[in-house]
């Protein structure tokens, strides 16, 4: 499922809060994450949509990913098995629509390429997801839709792993 998001205003020391709040929910993650064995390693996200997962950090408790899907590209199928916090930079202006698929190919959820506001200070858009199941997305843009706006940075996955 795409997340839910809470956004949160730039104020001073905005940074020490939302680090502490996400301290606070790595900690519950951590303490109560599920054994990956019956999740097909094969349909990670990373080895099955490497296109668009790419690996920015991991170790025995994390792992930190950029999900960007290109303009006109639907994603291989594949699924994320640890809970997660998804960061996402909103600016405003025009975001690209985009297609959720189930695990049996079935649409989803749709939302249209939509335009708001450009804003003068970025806010950042933080959810938590539980381990999503068998899946795939599809960015609407087209390439050359994408090249008439102001490209956006990629969304930052923060997966929760299972104790090492």
């Amino acid at each position: 499922m795409i997340p839910t998001s809470v956004r949160f205003r730039p104020v001073r020391k905005s940074w020490q809060i939302g680090a502490l709040v996400c301290a606070m929910i790595l900690t519950v993650a951590y303490a109560t994450a599920q054994p990956s064995e019956s999740w097909p390693l094969e349909l990670d996200a990373v080895r099955a949509a490497p296109d668009s997962h790419k690996v920015l950090f991991e170790n025995s408790f994390v792992r930190v990913l950029e999900v960007s899907i290109a303009p006109g590209t639907k994603e291989p199928m594949h699924h994320h098995r640890w809970p997660s916090l998804f960061l996402s930079l909103e600016a405003g202006g025009v975001s690209e629509g985009w297609r959720y698929f189930d695990k049996n190919g079935k649409v989803t959820q749709e939302q249209p390429r939509s335009v708001t506001p450009v804003r003068t200070t970025p806010t950042w858009s933080v959810s938590w997801m539980e381990p999503e199941g068998l899946h795939a997305l599809e960015n609407l843009e087209t390439p050359a839709q994408a090249r008439q706006r102001v490209p956006q940075p990629g969304m930052i996955r923060v997966e929760i792993k299972t104790r090492p």
